[in-house]
């Protein structure tokens, strides 16, 4: 892969990548290390794509893979967090993404892939190498656990 088409891959894909890696990890500065781990994999890569769309397909499937590795990491759950202050223009979307960020990690991928990414189940399951039965109900659960954190805040 040339400079000049990872440069085009990470102009168009950056955002996606970081606010997955985001929506999985809770932490900007490590959303920002797996952002940048995943494009050097693809600068790295031997794989030869025929369309973009497999470019972003596979750069989804390695954040979500890189995501995954941080949270399992040892020396990650022996560390203090540092809170991210995101500005928002309603206290009602702030109170929103806080939820979502209190979702088991496999829910909030596939909020996130469904509702900002605007992904079919299909393809979702597709990504996450499943069925789509099994995305439809890991969907319907993340629904069901972010109604109830939403009620909760009068939000719902």
């Amino acid at each position: 892969m040339t400079e000049q088409q990872l440069e085009h891959y990470i102009i168009q894909y950056r955002s996606t990548v970081f606010r997955l890696a985001y929506s999985i990890v809770k932490n900007r500065e490590d959303a920002d290390d797996i952002t940048q781990d995943a494009f050097m994999k693809l600068y790295i890569s031997e794989i030869s794509f025929e369309r973009d769309e497999n470019v972003k397909a596979w750069l989804i499937r390695v954040t979500i893979n890189l995501s995954k590795d941080l949270l399992k990491s040892g020396w990650r759950r022996h560390r203090a967090e540092l809170t991210d202050d995101i500005p928002f223009e309603s206290s009602r979307e702030e109170l929103l993404l806080d939820s979502v960020k209190k979702l088991k990690a496999d829910y909030s991928i596939i909020i996130y892939l469904f509702y900002y990414e605007r992904y079919t189940v299909n393809e979702i399951a597709r990504l996450r190498n499943t069925t789509s039965a099994a995305v439809r109900t890991k969907l319907t659960r993340a629904r069901g656990q972010l109604r109830k954190l939403l009620s909760k805040e009068d939000l719902f």
